[in-house]
This record gives structure tokens, sequence and C-alpha cells, in this order.
């Protein structure tokens, strides 16, 4: 026969182990905090001691070109690699290459990169357009309207790009995926961009602080972290396409209506644009974008905008500052190299 005291300690042990795993939660949150502290202070202090962010110079001098194959090799790899994650979840990976910088406005980094990045989709399989013969020859024109704006598409280059990529779109067109996630797997936003937190309605509207960004331009921001109007809902009723990229699909100096993507919306009302670009980004933030979130929109199609900027990108001091991951990113023997040859630091 169990006694009073018994049956108060029977009552009490769920309240018990309710308090310990309340417990243990605010123990790991406070572990979590602190490891983001610290990594933040880490990656603060690498900053501090190599300040220096090199752009097209990496391409000049013997010991720039042998860094340029490190970055080169390290793109490569995580191109690789977002490419069988893709696989794995049954879509269908497409790179794109498109970039304003071509032709009469080329870069150092385009005219290196795009051949590279060309000939590793080709050499591993990857469905690869450049589009970037088409649109050397369509800023020849000398049309001020045409011309790149902060390194960016002027609203009339984002409209041909879009009509670019509409004639990509066709290839997969009636492609669907079967692939699905449970709903409690699924995270509470698909993009890396920030909605205003006191939105009521669908949307939120932010001014991204880009050098050059047109002081009237509306930038929409869904609840999901996306450059969309309206939210990615599920079960899908259309097929669904998923856009990761930098600066050049997110169109930050583009009024909503006229982004790339959003023209493609209003063109293929039957099929969904994800716009999940974001300034500054590269190959290996597009790769821990999709595991993270975007594998979760459930796409039938993967768009992957990219140009030979994002090899540069993949320089350690760049990837300190812009690097989605939280992470502190220490230089290879060959980047210290080279950054103290640019700056001579020793």
């Amino acid at each position: 026969m169990l006694k009073a005291h018994h049956i108060l300690l029977l009552c009490l042990l769920p309240l018990l182990a309710a308090s310990c795993g309340s417990s243990d939660e605010k123990g790991k949150k406070k572990k979590n905090d602190f490891g983001s502290m610290t990594v933040r202070i880490a990656r603060k202090s690498s900053i501090e001691e190599y300040p220096k962010v090199p752009g097209e110079d990496i391409l000049r001098g013997q010991s720039a070109n042998l860094l340029y194959g490190e970055l080169q090799s390290r793109y490569a790899q995580q191109l690789i690699a977002l490419k069988a994650a893709v696989d794995e979840d049954h879509a269908k990976l497409m790179v794109v290459v498109m970039t304003p910088e071509v032709g009469k406005f080329a870069s150092y980094a385009n005219s290196y990169g795009i051949p590279y990045i060309v000939q590793i989709c080709a050499n591993q399989g990857i469905d690869c357009i450049d589009i970037t013969p088409d649109i050397s020859e369509w800023t020849s024109v000398n049309d001020p309207n045409r011309a790149p704006v902060g390194g960016g598409w002027s609203r009339a280059g984002a409209t041909f790009c879009a009509q670019m990529l509409a004639g990509v779109l066709v290839k997969y067109d009636d492609y669907h995926n079967s692939v699905s996630f449970p709903a409690g797997d699924r995270p509470e936003t698909f993009g890396d961009l920030t909605p205003e937190s006191e939105q009521t309605d669908d949307v939120a509207t932010k001014k991204p602080l880009e050098e050059g960004e047109r002081p009237n331009s509306k930038f929409t921001v869904n609840k999901q972290g996306l450059r969309m109007f309206h939210s990615v809902t599920f079960p899908k009723t259309r097929q669904r396409i998923l856009f990761l990229g930098d600066s050049r699909i997110l169109n930050p100096f583009i009024d909503d209506d006229y982004t790339i993507t959003q023209q493609l919306q209003m063109r293929y009302p039957d099929k969904e644009m994800l716009n999940a670009g974001h300034s500054s980004y590269t190959m290996e933030d597009y790769l821990s974008l999709y595991r993270e979130k975007g594998r979760y929109t459930e796409p039938d199609i993967v768009i992957v905008c990219t140009n030979g900027g994002d090899i540069l990108d993949e320089y350690f001091s760049q990837r300190n500052r812009y690097s989605r991951d939280e992470k502190v990113y220490r230089p290879t023997e060959q980047e210290r190299r080279y950054y103290y040859q640019a700056t001579g630091k020793n």
C-alpha cells in the first residue's frame, strides 16, 4: 500500500522532469548563445587582423594566379556538392552564368572565371547555360540604359535577362518533383533576407543597404525571407522554381515589379518563382542555404545564377565578412602569402 509521501512523490515527478528538461533547454540555449558570441568575436578579430578584401588584383602576378587556382578548386567542390544535394532531392539543377559585366563592361573576374565555370560544369555533367554571349551582344549597343548599375542590372538589363531565362525554363517545362517533407521538418524561413518584424500582412518592405541603391526602389520580402510577394504554401500546386544567387538575381537596385524573377512570374503564372538571392553570397552560401532551407520548399527546378565574381568571393577575408555560416575563416598558406605581398604586411 502506497504511503502519503510516496503518492506525493509520484505526483511531483512529472513536474520535476519538466523542470529538469526546461533547465537542460536553457543550458543548451546559453551554450549556443555563448558559442555564437565566441564566433562573432573571433570573426571580428580576424577582420581586424586581415582588413583587406582583394578584388581583381588576385588575377595579376604569378603568386596571384596560384591563389586563383586554389579559389577555383574551392568553388568547384562546392558546386559539385550542390549538384549532389539537388540530385538527392530528385530536383533538377541548372547553372545559369549571367552578369552585366561582360562585353564592353567586362571585368577580369568574368573574363577568367566564366570559361572555368562552363568547363567545370561540362567535366562534371552539370547542366549549364551561359547567357553571357547574348548579354555581351545586347550591351554592345550604345544605350546608357543598358549599362550596369553599381555592378548590377539596370531595369532594361533585368528585362533582357528575364527574356533569356524564359527560354532556359522551357528545358524542364513539364518536370515535377514528387519529393515532400513533413511539415515539422520545414524551417520558418526559406531565404536569408530579413522581413519587417512587426508586419501585419503577408509581405514586408525593407531597404537593403547597398551602395548606389535607388532611394525610391521598393524592395519586398515575404515572411519566409524570400524576395517575392506571397508566401510559399504546401502542398504546391504548380511547378516550383528556386533561384539561388547573389545580387545579380536579387536585383537590389530594381523595383519589385521589374526584378528578373517577378518578370518571369508574370510571364509564367502557371509556375512559381522563388527568389532566394542574397547580396555578396557565393557558391558556398548557395550550397548551405539550399541544404538548410531551400530544399524544404520542395522545388522542381533549382537555378543557381553565378558568374566569375563568385570565384574571387571565395577568398578568406571576403568570407569572414559575408559568409552566412557562423565560422571563422583562417587563411591558407597561399592566401596568407598573397595577402602579405598585396598589402606589404609582415
